[in-house]
């Protein structure tokens, strides 16, 4: 999954269940302005670390 995937995903989680993205920060171990940054602005970086807790929380493993 590319970072514009991981994107969409999270929106779709975000869409759906009304999750905001305090709470998914939070389970991640993030800020939630570190989170909202990288959802917005494609280029901004985030870890290879970050990118497979995001993964993880999408696929309701977290």
């Amino acid at each position: 999954m590319n970072d514009k995937e991981l994107r969409q995903a999270l929106f779709k989680v975000q869409k759906r269940f009304g999750t905001p993205t305090i709470f998914i920060a939070t389970e991640c171990g993030v800020s939630r302005e570190h989170l909202s940054r990288w959802l917005h602005n494609e280029s901004y970086v985030i870890s290879d670390e970050l990118k497979t807790k995001l993964k993880q929380f999408v696929k309701g493993e977290m």
